[in-house]
């Protein structure tokens, strides 16, 4: 399994998680252990929600699927049931039914919006020079999707929902967490 995420996030993830220590320990050497609830609240905050907007989100590209973690919920897509992968914004999957799962981690730059790839517009995935290169996360799923569709063929599942979604517990852990340690720092 290969996981993919911006070296963007990684570095505002970690500046989130290390403006969190400094206000926490900043605010004890200031105020001592005792009067430290602000900085110490403030800074578990940051900490963690840098880490559930930032660390935590990836897009892992498995031997038959595709897996969105965002920041409190994980869709999986299977490369059976793919219709099309799109990079204009974000790296986006739509499935043969109809659904659709972004991916949080992967935005794409200006550079590397290249639109629709899909089945029938192979050419597409190669780039586009109007629209730029392509995206390196959405050129990594679509040549995984591609690998996989040669090697299996076209054979669907259609019983299953082709994209399922599921609750992440360490992210909305996380983004509770911030929520209950801003609380704490102003409410004690």
């Amino acid at each position: 399994m290969q996981s993919y995420r911006a070296r963007s996030s990684l570095v505002w993830g970690w500046l989130s998680v290390g403006l969190g220590l400094i206000m926490g320990i900043a605010d004890v050497i200031a105020s001592g252990v005792a009067g430290a609830q602000v900085g110490l609240g403030l800074g578990a905050a940051v900490a963690m929600i840098g880490t559930a907007a930032y660390l935590r989100p990836a897009v892992e590209v498995t031997p038959d699927s595709v897996v969105f973690r965002n920041m409190v919920h994980t869709a999986t897509a299977p490369f059976a049931r793919i219709q099309e992968i799109s990079m204009r914004w974000s790296l986006e999957v739509r499935g043969d039914d109809g659904r659709k799962a972004g991916a949080f981690a992967a935005p794409a730059s200006r550079r590397g919006r290249t639109g629709v790839f899909s089945n029938e517009s192979l050419d597409l995935a190669q780039g586009d020079e109007r629209e730029g290169n392509p995206d390196s996360t959405g050129s990594h799923v679509f040549e995984a999707w591609q690998a996989w569709t040669a090697a299996h063929g076209t054979e669907t599942d259609s019983a299953t929902a082709s994209i399922t979604r599921q609750l992440d517990v360490i992210g909305l852990a996380l983004v509770l967490g911030s929520i209950a340690a801003v609380v704490f720092a102003f409410f004690g």
